[in-house]
């Protein structure tokens, strides 16, 4: 990276305090992985499903 040492080691880094936030937090992105797989798998579900309409469109 293209970073002078100076602003790296003045970097203020915050972290949750409580380690209930911290697993709140995990559980969030943890929902929000699972809500991207499956859209994920529907859109190549309805990809696949228009591929097998336009077969039978243009025998």
């Amino acid at each position: 990276l293209n970073i002078a040492p100076g602003d790296f080691f003045e970097t203020e880094l915050t972290l949750p305090g409580k380690i209930e936030e911290q697993t709140a937090i995990g559980a969030l992105f943890a929902k929000l992985d699972s809500l991207i797989a499956l859209h994920q798998r529907e859109l190549d579900h309805v990809k696949e499903l228009k591929k097998g309409l336009l077969q039978q469109m243009f025998v």
